[in-house]
């Protein structure tokens, strides 16, 4: 596997160099770039495998660089500084990243996955045209990317009227009464999806806010689909106190 690595801090460039080295035979790294310029330059000339690219290059970012690919036939694992803003568009468009500083356990499980796909995980240019749309707007307008068995589907959170548990699957129930299943935890979802739209009122289900018609003094929420769903003791009042608040 050829890797190119794509960052503006030379002792960035050195250590994930070195952590390749150290961990993989078979993985080498063929160039080094600091910019948009250089790294576009660098893709031309190597025809690379797999590209780390650091979010914030001395040109423009890891995002402008992606645009102006003529074609994307490479993996990407993006490397950034704490951003919450680009870590929460990463995580709704299920794409790689690692954070700064680098660890090297991260860095090899990335690795270890990209040289395990047998269908090549390319970013597509649609892709990251929501990536970057993800990146800019508030929640109410962001998109999620859910993995299904033979696609990936990106769904307007708004849509979304809530999410059910099924063992270690999630069902996505849309607006339009439509379904989708995906195989990642309702718990993992529970981590990605704004805490300002939605809310986990029980182990098994998250609901988003928009779509609450009523709360029942019985312990159970009504939805505007007509979906009755019971909330857990340990959560009422906290659900209670995120309702007012949403209807202040």
């Amino acid at each position: 596997m050829k890797v190119i690595i794509i960052d503006d801090e030379k002792s960035v460039r050195n250590n994930l160099k070195q952590i390749i080295e150290e961990n993989f035979n078979e993985v080498i790294v063929v160039g080094e770039a600091h910019s948009v310029k250089s790294g576009l330059e660098l893709i031309h000339e190597t025809t690379p495998d797999l590209i780390l690219l650091d979010i914030n290059l001395t040109d423009g970012s890891g995002f402008n660089l992606l645009e102006k690919a003529p074609t994307i036939d490479f993996q990407t694992i993006f490397i950034t500084a704490y951003d919450e803003f680009a870590i929460k568009a990463f995580q709704f468009n299920a794409i790689d990243y690692i954070l700064k500083p680098i660890d090297s356990e991260s860095l090899v499980k990335g690795i270890e996955k990209a040289k395990s796909l047998t269908n090549k995980n390319f970013i597509t240019k649609d892709e990251l045209e929501i990536v970057l749309s993800n990146y800019n707007k508030n929640d109410e307008e962001k998109c999620l990317a859910i993995h299904e068995s033979n696609k990936i589907s990106f769904v307007d959170l708004k849509d979304i009227i809530r999410c059910t548990a099924d063992s270690n699957y999630t069902i996505f129930h849309f607006s339009d009464t439509s379904k989708t299943t995906t195989s990642k935890t309702l718990k993992n979802y529970e981590q990605i999806l704004p805490k300002s739209m939605f809310y986990r009122v029980s182990a098994s289900c998250i609901v988003n806010l928009k779509y609450v018609k009523e709360y029942r003094k019985g312990g159970s929420v009504l939805l505007k689909d007509g979906t009755e769903i019971d909330v857990s003791r340990r959560r009422k009042d906290d659900f209670l106190t995120v309702l007012k608040e949403k209807s202040a």
